[in-house]
């Protein structure tokens, strides 16, 4: 009995901390220098790449403290990774953010995610690839006005591509990056 109150209370705190934190949605845009890498038959092939990134965000969160997002963002690579005619990823990404305060409207924060994307392709086996990815960074919030949020940053990402096959050649891709990118936010 007395676990159930416990249990009850731990639940009930939770959800009222929740329902005080703010909600956001806002836009990011980055850009990206990235290398990929793809291995077949034990022959790698390593190309530079860049990209920008477009992306929604959704989030909860208090100033200072805990935020979590939801970005869902629009990649368009500058070369093809995998044939001539698509460049283009869709990705979402669950994003954890510890801010810290420094001054009455500054805030530094701590970020890691993880995510899933795909992209059509042609001549392979598949009609499309997915992918999962994985990011860090640092960056800084700045609360403009009331309710009104600009923040940048840097972050690593690293994505690891299904395996596809051509023909008989099984193909393994990797891409690792440096993203730089700038925000707005609006809380509600």
């Amino acid at each position: 009995m007395n676990n159930k109150i416990i249990q009850s209370l731990i639940v009930s705190s939770l959800l009222s901390s929740s329902l005080m934190a703010d909600f956001y949605i806002g836009l990011d845009y980055g850009q990206v220098s990235n290398t990929d890498k793809a291995s077949a038959s034990g022959i790698s092939k390593t190309q530079s790449n860049k990209y920008s990134d477009i992306g929604i965000k959704f989030g909860v969160g208090t100033d200072g403290g805990w935020k979590y997002q939801l970005k869902i963002s629009k990649i368009k690579y500058d070369k093809p990774i995998f044939d001539n005619s698509h460049k283009d990823l869709t990705e979402i990404n669950m994003d954890f953010i510890k801010e810290f305060t420094v001054g009455k409207n500054f805030y530094p924060y701590l970020k890691f995610g993880f995510g899933y994307g795909w992209m059509n392709v042609d001549g392979y086996t598949d009609s499309s690839i997915n992918e999962y990815n994985l990011n860090g960074g640092l960056g800084l919030s700045y609360k403009a006005i009331e309710h009104l949020y600009f923040n940048g940053g840097v972050d690593y990402v690293y994505r690891k591509w299904q395996d596809i096959k051509y023909g008989t050649t099984t193909i393994s891709t990797t891409g690792s990056g440096t993203k730089l990118y700038l925000g707005v936010s609006y809380a509600f």
